[in-house]
Formats: structure tokens, C-alpha cells, sequence
């Protein structure tokens, strides 16, 4: 009874303190998208993501192209949960277009 008991607790954590409300089927490129890189990317992880990962020791998400090399990893820790950022926080609307951003290749 006491497994049951810590499983259900552990379950219900992690699905409800993690969640963002996005879920991987909204997902979508939008067809009229005009996030890019510079409009939208550099910005975002300049302003949320490079206090910590600016540094050999995490995933470093300096550029472009680390950042597409990490996209899996970064939309399920920053877009379908709120894993991260750690010293901040984001809206759902911000979490939105970073998926949205991603899922469009990141251009």
C-alpha cells in the first residue's frame, strides 16, 4: 500500500509541478511564421538561457547552431514543461513561440 501510496505522489509531482499547459501535439510551424534566429532567438536565450549556459560544463546555447544540436532536449525541458529556465520564468506565450520557433528548425 505504501508503494501505490509513493508512486501516485511522485506521478502526480512531476506531471503537475512540471507542466506548462503546451502539450507536443500543439506544436506546429505555422506557415506565416517570421521567428528567426535575430528577431527571436538570440534575444530569448540571451535574456533566459545563457547565465547558465554559456559554459562548456551544460549544453552550451550560444549560437545557432548549438542551439538546433540541443532542440529535442530544449523542447522538453523549456516548451512541454517548466524545467527551465531555472532562474527565471516564462510565460506560456513564451514558451509557445519558443516551440513554435523550434519546431520551425530554428531559422
Amino acid at each position: 500500500m505504501r508503494s501505490i501510496a509513493i508512486v501516485l505522489a511522485v506521478s502526480f509531482g512531476c506531471t503537475n509541478s512540471s507542466s506548462s499547459g503546451i502539450t507536443a501535439a500543439e506544436l506546429s510551424c505555422p506557415p506565416d511564421s517570421t521567428l528567426t534566429y535575430e528577431n527571436f532567438g538570440k534575444s530569448f536565450f540571451a535574456d533566459n538561457c545563457l547565465s547558465c549556459h554559456a559554459t562548456r560544463d551544460r549544453p552550451t546555447l550560444t549560437s545557432a547552431a548549438n542551439i538546433v544540436a540541443n532542440k529535442q532536449s530544449i523542447i522538453s525541458a523549456a516548451v512541454l514543461s517548466t524545467k527551465m529556465p531555472q532562474r527565471t520564468s516564462l510565460s506560456t506565450d513564451e514558451r509557445s513561440l519558443l516551440g513554435e520557433w523550434l519546431t520551425c528548425g530554428a531559422p
